[in-house]
């Protein structure tokens, strides 16, 4: 049966023998894991969180599923934090444990391979792939900026596409750092803007069901494995199973294979990222 997990509070916490916070949390172990949309070299990326994640999980599988860096980003805007290294480093540090990496490129990413390569070394890399589960179930792993409806079709459209995206997520990180300060009064027209935002993003980035099922049925597959849209979501769309294992800018989740093939979204709640901040 297929769960969606919540991390619980650590009792403790103290610090790892690199001086680096460590929270106090048993390492889950699990035969696959399915991160993405990380967006590394920007300032949403939670990074910290992320990072603490990967330290408290191992798998003998994991999967990159796209928009790890963020290409779009790069110029003025680039950002690089302490954190987004550790992040780097843990995952090498899963290599050398035995992990096999698997990198699916997003659009984000999907014409800087080589820096990702740079970064990762040499993982593997697929625009898409079919896993197989302990049950039996054939996945298709894919990043999903190929089921888009705006995104989907010329590059000229694509490319003015990822700027409008690109800027509404600069205006909506600033609109919500204003409106949680404490002398912050929401108006109506910051109302109006808030939810202006969520339909422009929402129409950006966003896919029919169809368009998945159609093409999990094409390739012959059980289900799709997928990012890309920042909502991470676990049902049925007919006879396919859907998957979005979300992101680590607003919703820090994973999807992870148990030993007998079950699939569960799994949270990393902010309470934990607060705890380790507590202890940095």
């Amino acid at each position: 049966m297929d769960r969606i997990l919540d991390h619980k509070w650590p009792d403790t916490a103290e610090g790892s023998a690199d001086g680096s916070p460590l929270l106090a949390t048993p390492i889950k172990h699990y035969r696959t894991i399915w991160i993405s949309d990380f967006h590394l070299g920007t300032p949403r990326c939670k990074a910290l969180a992320l990072l603490e994640f990967l330290r408290s999980h191992q798998a003998d599988t994991l999967f990159l599923v796209g928009d790890i860096i963020d290409g779009w980003n790069m110029g003025p805007g680039w950002c690089w934090t302490a954190d987004q290294t550790a992040v780097i480093e843990e995952i090498w540090a899963w290599r050398r444990r035995g992990t096999r990496i698997i990198f699916v490129p997003g659009n984000h990413d999907e014409n800087d391979g080589d820096l990702v390569r740079m970064l990762f070394g040499s993982i593997e890399y697929h625009p898409q792939l079919v896993h197989r589960t302990a049950d039996d179930r054939r996945m298709l792993v894919i990043h999903g900026h190929q089921f888009d409806s705006s995104l989907h079709g010329t590059r000229w459209f694509s490319a003015m596409g990822s700027t409008s995206y690109s800027t509404l997520l600069k205006i909506n990180l600033w609109y919500n750092r204003r409106a949680a300060r404490p002398d912050s009064k929401r108006t109506m027209l910051r109302d109006l803007l808030r939810r202006r935002l969520k339909m422009a993003t929402h129409y950006l980035v966003d896919f029919r069901d169809k368009r998945v099922a159609d093409s999990a049925l094409e390739q012959g597959v059980d289900g799709v494995i997928c990012g890309h849209i920042h909502r991470p979501d676990h049902r049925m769309i007919g006879p396919i199973l859907y998957i979005n294992d979300g992101d680590w800018v607003q919703s820090r989740t994973a999807l992870v294979e148990q030993r007998d093939g079950a699939l569960d979204l799994v949270r990393w709640p902010a309470a934990l990222e607060a705890a380790v901040k507590g202890v940095a």
